[in-house]
């Protein structure tokens, strides 16, 4: 078992220049996989690094995230939480879980999900069609990764594409760590609420050809889920459905321009995008921080004893630099073929959406490097400033020219 250190490392930690992972972590992949750390709420918890370890850990049952909700649990931060929201499908566990998962994993097959990707080129064209009639330099994350994302979801779920300055503003507060105080992350559980379980008195009035009209029929003919049910799997799906995305996309777009040379290999081979896509989710994943679980009994993990009770962080970023695994993993390189990442988790949580995420990714990648080849960062790498304290990662603008 590892000593505690006198003086734990604080979690989580701070965002680095161009959006790379601590250092600390490289070091602690090699020595110490498994490590104690303080978290904003004063409770320590194990900070897991390794490749091998993160999957270990987020496919181990006894990790439990319906734990957090235990009375003395280990938290985050103080005050309440997304964690504290028993509707919450990331929260649950067992019957009720799965239950919910068969409910919407029709949607997102993969198969589901190529039929949708010529809607999302063309959402994807218009944006671009924008950009170019737009100012310069023109603002990527803003004008593009932060609405494909959002108004794809919204089309598959069935709410207004207009509303998503509201629903990206409610999903800052939901996912907040420290960016926001425990009072605005109530009043963004409860403001999101409402919009939702509006949004579904109109679809039983209006039925369409939509998720949320196919989840009311589920609740309102075959009483397969309840009504509170209901209205938090559509914030699930409107929340989770694009912010990763969002943060995936536009992380992935920095480091390419970043990293010009990856950028023209892009734009001069089209076929190189679905194995760029891995690579840059392993490079650049939505979140450096990890969804916390708790003990239920003890574990062992990396020679470590995780003690019933106690909290476990599997860092995903952390996981897609493990040399184990991955050759010169401090280097970007879209044509390799070892881009082991666990991006969209692993286990009973791996993300249900993970068909329809990866295609939107792949379009995004694709169509820019098709219409805007010369596409550049407007300003200085190491000028782009990141946004901390929410379980994503993306940058407060990201200025472009082409």
């Amino acid at each position: 078992m590892t000593e505690k250190p006198l003086t734990l490392p604080q979690y989580p930690f701070p965002v680095r220049p161009f959006a790379e992972p601590p250092e600390a972590y490289a070091e602690l992949r090699a020595k110490c996989p498994v490590t104690l750390v303080q978290l904003p709420s004063g409770d320590t918890a194990h900070m897991v690094t390794g490749y091998d370890e993160v999957i270990a850990a987020m496919a181990d049952r006894r990790l439990s995230r319906a734990a957090l909700r235990e009375p003395g649990a280990v938290r985050t931060v103080k005050g309440e939480d997304f964690s504290d929201n028993p509707y919450n499908l990331l929260n649950q566990e067992g019957e009720d879980h799965h239950r919910l998962r068969r409910l919407i994993a029709p949607a997102f097959t993969p198969r589901k999900a190529e039929k949708w990707r010529a809607r999302v080129e063309e959402i994807a064209h218009e944006l671009i069609d924008r950009l170019e009639a737009g100012p310069r330099p023109a603002d990527l994350h803003h004008d593009f990764a932060a609405v494909l994302p959002v108004w794809v979801i919204s089309e598959m779920v069935g709410a207004p594409v207009e509303d998503r300055e509201r629903l990206q503003e409610w999903t800052d507060r939901l996912v907040s760590i420290t960016a926001h105080t425990p009072e605005e992350r109530l009043a963004a559980r409860s403001e999101s609420a409402e919009y939702v379980a509006g949004l579904i008195a109109r679809r039983r009035e209006a039925p369409s050809d939509d998720l949320l009209s196919a989840l009311i029929a589920a609740r309102d003919d075959n009483d397969r889920l309840d009504e509170r049910e209901l209205v938090w799997l559509g914030i699930n799906l409107l929340v989770a459905g694009h912010d990763t995305t969002v943060s995936a996309i536009v992380r992935a777009l920095y480091q390419l321009l970043r990293h010009p040379d990856q950028w023209k290999l892009l734009t001069e081979n089209p076929d190189l995008v679905p194995g760029a896509t891995e690579e840059l989710l392993r490079y650049a994943p939505p979140s450096e921080i990890g969804f916390m679980r708790i003990a239920t009994e003890d574990v062992e993990l990396a020679g470590t004893t995780v003690r019933a009770g106690e909290g476990v962080i599997p860092v995903m970023h952390a996981a897609g630099r493990d040399t184990r695994h991955v050759s010169r993993p401090e280097e970007l390189d879209i044509t390799r073929d070892d881009a082991v990442h666990a991006a969209f988790g692993h286990g009973t949580h791996y993300c249900p959406g993970v068909g329809v995420a990866r295609m939107e990714l792949q379009v995004a990648f694709g169509v820019l490097a098709q219409r805007l080849p010369t596409l550049r960062l407007a300003v200085p790498a190491e000028d782009v400033e990141w946004l901390g304290g929410l379980l994503t990662l993306r940058p407060k603008a990201l200025p472009v020219e082409w």
